[in-house]
């Protein structure tokens, strides 16, 4: 990250009128037009507080800002580009984070004011109203993932902002998906009524939208009735290393059986938009009532 670089704050020319006399005379001459650079140091870091990342997040950010110059930085612009990137494939960029209500603004520590930024083209733009010289300013804000952030393992945003228009300072902040499980369960109990001597059906549907392997899982359930002569198969094939004793349900019971459930899959389609297929495992229970 760049520390004391020097911000272009605007084009400054100049020009000199120069009198003088001879004899009675008085006459005048102006100067060429002298152009130069009025630059103010200021330096810049940028950091997220998160570590990692998953659909539907939440992201802070942070920009620091310290003004090491003897004049205030008046206006400054900050352009950020909400994490965008062009999908492989894609025509155009995509916008993988959405800002998500006002920012702050904290001058020499002391909340200063909330800003609100406009919309670019493919991020959003702020404008901070002045950091005295020798001043430190901090520009907090949040964002929140959507669904063109890329969630496969190995996936990362990089959040990048421009301060200033004229030769800006850029800084980045860099988030890793996290690498997790997200694994949710279904129960569905057929035929739907059921009588005595009726055999019943049992099925668990197990899926996980995490782009990691759910493993070692144990399933218990307990019954409000008994079931007679229990059967289970999982993702199709019989298993016997469970136990159904006293209406309680447990698999796997011992250490024949592993069951794990695959990652989800992400695919992106030629918007950019990123579409979740989970992993599946199911189970059924099959027993007479």
């Amino acid at each position: 990250m760049p520390f004391g670089k020097e911000y272009t704050m605007a084009i400054i020319t100049n020009q000199a009128n120069l009198t003088y006399t001879y004899g009675a005379t008085t006459a005048s001459v102006t100067s060429n037009v002298a152009e130069t650079e009025w630059n103010a140091a200021l330096s810049a870091e940028k950091q997220a507080l998160e570590n990692a990342y998953r659909e539907g997040s939440a992201l802070t950010y942070l920009i620091a800002l310290k003004n090491t110059g003897a004049a205030a930085v008046e206006s400054l612009t900050i352009t950020d580009n909400l994490g965008a990137y062009t999908p492989a494939g894609a025509a155009a960029p995509v916008v993988p984070l959405t800002f998500t209500g006002n920012a702050s603004l904290y001058v020499n520590g002391t909340f200063s004011e909330a800003l609100t930024p406009t919309p670019t083209e493919n991020g959003i733009r702020f404008t901070v109203p002045s950091i005295p010289a020798g001043a430190d300013a901090l520009l907090l804000y949040q964002a929140t993932v959507n669904g063109f952030a890329p969630l496969s393992a190995g996936s990362e945003i990089t959040n990048t902002a421009a301060i200033g228009d004229a030769e800006p300072l850029t800084v980045s902040a860099t988030v890793p998906v996290a690498e997790y499980a997200d694994v949710s369960i279904e129960k569905e109990m057929t035929p739907n009524p059921i009588t005595d001597g009726a055999q019943m059906t049992v099925t668990f549907t197990i899926e996980n939208r995490g782009n990691t392997e759910a493993t070692d899982l144990v399933l218990t359930d307990e019954f409000p009735l008994s079931l007679s002569d229990p059967a289970v198969a999982v993702n199709g094939a019989p298993v016997t290393d469970f136990t159904f004793e006293n209406d309680l349900f447990t698999l796997p019971s011992g250490t024949q059986t592993t069951l794990s459930v695959p990652a989800a899959t992400f695919t992106q389609d030629e918007t950019g938009a990123v579409s979740v297929t989970p992993g599946v495992l199911t189970i059924v229970l099959t027993g007479t009532v």
